[in-house]
Formats: structure tokens, sequence, C-alpha cells
């Protein structure tokens, strides 16, 4: 009997959904301690404990940011 290889298999990745507190703070462009000072004060993003992980919702983070207020400089919308 041989063993047979199927290279014409599809792989397909999904983005990924949950991110750890390293990742989502990259993600958003802050540090990971002013992430965890918002998560402190309740004032960040929402997220979920997942053992001594802290993951955050991709869909999350972006329903967050589109929630802060937008200002307005002398050039335009920053």
């Amino acid at each position: 009997m041989t063993d047979v290889h199927h290279q014409d298999e599809v792989s397909f990745t999904a983005p990924k959904r949950w991110l750890r507190a390293r990742e989502a703070a990259e993600y958003l462009g802050v540090s990971v301690p002013h992430l965890a000072r918002l998560r402190e004060v309740r004032k960040g993003p929402p997220y979920r404990k997942f053992g001594a992980a802290v993951l955050y919702d991709v869909r999350e983070l972006d329903a967050f940011v589109l929630a802060q207020p937008r200002f307005e400089t002398k050039g335009g919308v920053q």
C-alpha cells in the first residue's frame, strides 16, 4: 500500500477574531501599559478573561475606536 498525499486540498485561514492584549494594543496603536490602564479604569474597549489571558474581539475594538469623539483641527478632521 502506498502513502498518497493530497496536495490539491484547499486551505483557508480565517481572519483572527480574538487578540491578546499585546496584539490589541498594537492593533489600536497604543502601548500595552496604556491598554492595561484603560482596563483598570473601565474606560477601554470590552475584553474577556480566559484563564490568565485577556482577550479582545477585533469587532469590538473597531466599534470602540469609532465611538471615540472626532477632533477638528484648522486643516480638517484629525
